[in-house]
């Protein structure tokens, strides 16, 4: 299997650290914008894009592990069918990603001012130790507020919660116990609604649960992939 790891709102690649020091054939990806190249407006040409990846790099047997954003291109592609996937790991996930109207507008307003990256845009990370959460910080520092606030209206607007019977693939749902971005209830309801899922709580977790706790939710994913061998 080919685990394909997607970023959540502002971030790279880089956050994926320790998932790929753990897991083999193990890949993370950068979306558009980040920081190179065009930034996507919605979640469907995100998936788009992602569908493209997956076909012109030929991967096969895919496991696509998305945190938050991520999860959200995740879940969509397989509703979409446009891509074959064996399986959907979920984490800091939601049906529904709505982003504070007041959080919106403060980006807004930070990105018409052209003013220094605010340093409460980092707090999500505090509980990540070092060097790791410097490193993410400074990747979403470089993509920039435009960028992320590009991604939270992404986020805003998606909503699949009609469409979830339609994910017919082994998926788990990971969230940290202490997540107030993407709550228990949310990835609860994720459980009950998708047909084959199963979800695992995590303790003294927040939204950045993976970096915080990676080893952790490495052991919840790596049992995981073994039930699909």
């Amino acid at each position: 299997m080919t685990l394909l790891f997607l970023h959540g709102s502002g971030c790279t690649h880089v956050v994926w650290h320790y998932q790929q020091q753990f897991f083999e054939n193990s890949i993370a990806i950068d979306y558009p914008g980040h920081p190179d190249g065009q930034t996507l407006n919605n979640v469907d040409e995100l998936t788009q894009w992602l569908a493209d990846h997956i076909t012109q790099h030929q991967l096969v047997d895919v496991v696509l592990v998305g945190h938050s954003l991520g999860s959200a291109v995740a879940m969509q592609l397989v509703i979409s069918s446009k891509i074959n996937v064996t399986a959907l790991v979920l984490i800091g996930a939601g049906a529904r990603l709505k982003v504070m109207p007041q959080l919106l507008q403060s980006l807004s307003e930070l990105v018409e001012s052209a003013q220094p990256f605010p340093e409460y845009l980092l707090a999500a990370n505090q509980n990540i130790s070092e060097p790791l959460q410097s490193q993410i910080n400074t990747s979403i520092i470089n993509n920039g507020v435009s960028v992320m606030l590009n991604d939270f209206k992404m986020c805003d607007k998606f909503d699949v919660i009609e469409q979830l019977p339609q994910i017919d693939v082994p998926t788990l749902v990971i969230v940290g116990d202490k997540d107030q971005m993407t709550p228990i209830k949310y990835a609860t309801y994720l459980q009950q609604h998708i047909p084959n899922a199963q979800i695992d709580i995590v303790e003294k977790g927040s939204h950045m649960v993976f970096a915080e706790h990676p080893d952790k939710v490495n052991q919840c994913i790596e049992t995981f992939l073994n039930t699909l061998k």
